[in-house]
């Protein structure tokens, strides 16, 4: 009995971390890439063609992604 109290108290606490994490919202593909650049500590100058190209090959993927995924 003990086991199972302690089974489903686990299961409780991971999923109340869980939920906010699941609840957040995403990060448009321009803000992913600026985090990027701005990690890779690209210069000002560069930034926006960074971005750009960095926006652009996220879309592409993202794109494909959509398009290879299996019908249900």
């Amino acid at each position: 009995m003990k086991k199972i109290i302690a089974l489903v108290s686990a299961a409780a606490l991971l999923s109340a971390f869980a939920m906010p994490t699941m609840a957040a919202p995403k990060k448009s593909a321009e803000e992913v890439c600026k985090t990027r650049a701005e990690k890779k500590q690209i210069a000002a100058d560069k930034m926006d063609e960074f971005v750009k190209s960095c926006v652009e090959k996220h879309n592409k993927s993202h794109h494909k992604a959509k398009h290879n995924a299996p019908a249900n």
